[in-house]
């Protein structure tokens, strides 16, 4: 059977001799890459074949593909994909193209001056046609054109398309928490809003085959890596389509995922910032989340992204034990005066940041931590306490560590962050920085969703 598809394959020089032993047959030409031959390439040989007896297809070269296509392009060899076209009941001959790409995206000027088909065809949305028709005029070729038609009983689709869904993974940024943590608790809240100013960032946390990808990301750094994978799992399960939800009705079924699952009382704050994306300073209530509306452009948050120090300390413990300490202590004078403290800086944060006003946001980062560690004294330890005295000696006018008070990583801002990181690592050996961007992508737009 190989060698009646073998016989269908035709050198160069011998194209010539084809033409004058069809001389009494009309013989039409197609062109492409056809690096994963598909039902639209089956249609489209059926579109060609109809204008006459011989189809004659000719396959771009793997150079060519790499040229035309980018890196990681062709995905199967040139002789595959020469022979796969043969295969095809359509198509009665199949020949490599040329080795050199001309005008127009040409890399079958050879081919077409020694076959000299009756017809090329072309699709309609062909982005290079007049390069092409003159080629042919001075051949004496007629162009034909075709539309690019799906039967009913197919699905569109594309080699592209096909080679995105087989590369295709769920992706969720996580996220920095600038401030207001815990006031996006509704157990602690007990009816008053609160506010949380936090941006999403990436590299972004990644699902495929049942298995994640943290992008080098330390766990336990609270930056929230937890709730992004309850996220992935959540959009990839069968149960669940996302595409007719809100970022709202995603960040609240979220939220009730994991306070359902973890059953320790958690807040909204993580769930809304990778689901939203961007910065923003959210408003919580009992039963609800909100992003405020703030004029911040980002311009303005790259300004100040690049002031900030993300290190990790190297230290992570147990965030249900802080959980567990706020829960005794929030209803004390000095836990109301904390959780009060916190509610202000989480929207006075944003104000700042929109007014530009970068300083100022620095200090409200520190009153954030000073009121964090007073309501739950367990966030810190004699040897943070130590790493953010050193900071503020050289050059952090603020900082806190991320997340509930289980996490690793301190946040400082400082106008030499060169400077900083460098006293931080020779003086905390262990300590490494976590390079990240602001990630300004909502979960649907990062999804396609």
């Amino acid at each position: 059977m190989f060698e009646n598809i073998k016989a269908k394959v035709l050198p160069k020089n011998q194209l010539k001799t084809l033409r004058k032993s069809l001389h009494d047959k009309k013989i039409v030409f197609a062109t492409g890459c056809y690096d994963i031959l598909q039902s639209g390439h089956a249609v489209f040989f059926n579109q060609c074949k109809a204008f006459g007896d011989i189809l004659v297809v000719g396959v771009g070269k793997d150079e060519t593909l790499r040229q035309l296509k980018g890196p990681g392009r062709p995905v199967n060899p040139e002789n595959n994909r020469l022979y796969l076209v043969a295969a095809m009941e359509d198509v009665n001959y199949a020949v490599l193209n040329d080795n050199e790409i001309g005008e127009g995206k040409i890399d079958f000027k050879e081919v077409l001056t020694a076959l000299k088909p009756d017809i090329f065809i072309l699709n309609e949305d062909d982005s290079s046609v007049e390069p092409k028709r003159i080629l042919c005029d001075a051949l004496g070729i007629k162009i034909e054109f075709v539309a690019r038609e799906v039967p009913e009983e197919l699905m569109p689709t594309s080699t592209s398309n096909i080679i995105n869904k087989i590369n295709y993974s769920l992706k969720a940024p996580l996220r920095i928490d600038f401030a207001g943590g815990w006031a996006d608790v509704p157990y602690i809240m007990e009816g008053k809003k609160g506010y949380v100013s936090n941006v999403a960032i990436r590299p972004l946390v990644e699902y495929k085959g049942g298995k994640f990808n943290f992008s080098g990301y330390p766990r336990g750094s609270g930056l929230s890596t937890s709730t992004a994978a309850k996220l992935l799992e959540m959009l990839n399960s069968k149960t669940y389509n996302a595409e007719p939800k809100s970022l709202a009705n995603i960040g609240e079924d979220l939220f009730n995922l994991e306070n359902q699952e973890l059953q320790w009382f958690i807040g909204r704050q993580d769930q809304y910032a990778i689901v939203y994306g961007g910065f923003h300073c959210f408003e919580f209530g009992d039963h609800y989340a909100k992003p405020l509306d703030f004029n911040i452009s980002n311009e303005t948050l790259e300004e100040f992204r690049s002031k900030l120090l993300l290190l990790h300390t190297s230290e992570s413990r147990n965030a249900q034990v802080a959980v567990e300490e706020v829960y005794k202590n929030y209803k004390s004078p000095t836990g109301q005066q904390a959780l009060s403290e916190l509610i202000n800086c989480g929207l006075e944060f944003a104000k700042a940041l929109e007014k530009t006003d970068f300083n100022t946001c620095a200090k409200i980062i520190e009153r954030n931590w000073n009121a964090q560690k007073m309501l739950a004294p367990s966030s810190t330890t004699p040897k943070l306490d130590d790493m953010y005295a050193y900071a503020k000696e050289n050059g952090a006018l603020g900082g806190k560590l991320c997340g509930a008070g289980g996490g690793g990583a301190f946040l400082f801002y400082t106008h030499d962050v060169d400077q900083l990181k460098k006293a931080m690592k020779q003086k905390f050996v262990d300590a490494f920085e976590i390079d990240f961007e602001f990630e300004y992508r909502s979960i649907k737009e990062l999804n396609q969703l």
